[in-house]
């Protein structure tokens, strides 16, 4: 399925599910004529799908969650929009903190152009909502707006795909000053690559190369604009066969660095730079017979991050911070042919396990999904 299927096997990237059409919208011909549902565990996030044609096939999708760049989110190993791990603010831009959740509507569309597979995505999201504080009794209306637009195509072994997002946040009330308004401005761009290098040394080996570049930018006094800017490399083998068992494991190589520069007095920057080296994904799934399948995968990084304020003509301070973390995760399966069924487990229900999304700690059950084909 989609969410709950990759979060078992810990967000792995060389596993195919039909959550790649979501950052290779050219992959969507591949999962065509199904319906998919999925479900978190809070009542306040899940997605629809219905994907459906022959020749010309289509995807309308609509659900509830975060994030505003889809390629990047895969690319740095989440599962889908719902989360990716948190390390150490790796692009995109996480906007859930200003006004929830959102409100996502896609709609894509897959073909063959002559000897290639083509596809583009199109999204838009929204959340608007009145707050009015308790000890005030002017209202706040907060508005999120987010579009973005992706564009794949396969090139042999090759897929390749591009997105370019942006967006606005608004916070308007009566008490707050002109020169003081809460608005910012998003913006987002990712090129991703996935490829394979078939039956060498008897393994299928694949790799990924992405690059990512958001930032944010706030239009009143006395904030940060932020630019961040990451790539990943990543390489490994896959063995098994779909359907029975299969299992990939991969290295990573990520470098991001972020600016920050504050509105009111822009000799005050701050820049972070974060390198991780080795980082790696290990995912199996084993089908205990025809129908009834385990899965599970582990993943690390070694990491380190810098830290630098400079205030122009003042010095430089910088602060070195080197981190290493260690996450597991396990999931099950119902594969029927025409329909199945998905389950990530809750982590703290089954030890210290880390699932690469956002979950409720107290329930088993993290992450659910549903799919029917014909």
């Amino acid at each position: 399925a989609q969410a709950a299927r990759r979060s078992s096997l810990a967000g792995n990237q060389f596993i195919n599910d039909a959550d790649d059409m979501f950052a290779f919208p050219q992959l969507t011909m591949k999962y065509k004529n199904r319906v998919i549902i999925d479900m978190g565990n809070d009542g306040d996030e899940g997605n629809a799908s219905i994907v459906f044609g022959d020749n010309m096939v289509w995807n309308f999708n609509t659900g509830r969650s975060d994030f505003l760049n889809n390629t990047a989110n895969w690319a740095w190993g989440g599962a889908d929009r719902f989360g990716i791990p948190d390390v150490n603010g790796l692009p995109p831009t996480n906007i859930s903190g200003l006004n929830g959740r959102l409100e996502w509507w896609d709609l894509g569309m897959a073909t063959q152009l002559g000897e290639t597979p083509f596809g583009f995505n199109i999204s838009y999201a929204t959340d608007k909502a009145k707050t009015t504080p308790a000890d005030a009794e002017a209202t706040t209306d907060l508005s999120t707006n987010m579009f973005s637009i992706q564009l794949g195509a396969t090139l042999g072994s090759v897929e390749l795909a591009g997105e370019v997002g942006f967006g606005s946040f608004t916070q308007k009330a009566p008490t707050l000053d002109p020169q003081d308004m809460n608005d910012h401005s998003f913006f987002n761009f990712s090129l991703l690559a996935r490829g394979d290098l078939e039956d060498v040394g008897g393994l299928d080996w694949r790799w990924i190369a992405a690059f990512a570049n958001g930032s944010t930018k706030p239009k009143m006094t006395d904030a940060v604009n932020l630019t961040s800017t990451g790539f990943r490399g990543s390489f490994g083998p896959v063995w098994g066969t779909p359907g029975e068992w299969e299992v990939a494991a991969y290295m990573n190589i990520d470098y991001v660095i972020q600016d920050m520069e504050n509105t009111g007095d822009p000799s005050l920057k701050d820049k972070e730079s974060y390198f991780s080296f080795p980082a790696y994904n290990i995912a199996m799934e084993y089908y205990l017979n025809s129908w009834f399948v385990a899965r599970g995968g582990v993943m690390s990084h070694n990491a380190t991050d810098t830290f630098k304020s400079e205030v122009t003509g003042g010095g430089e301070d910088e602060d070195v911070e080197r981190n290493f973390d260690f996450m597991w995760t396990l999931g099950l399966g119902v594969d029927k042919g025409n329909w199945g069924l998905d389950i990530a487990l809750e982590e703290d229900e089954v030890a210290t396990g880390y699932l690469p999304f956002n979950g409720d700690a107290d329930e088993p059950i993290a992450y659910l999904s549903a799919w029917l084909s014909w």
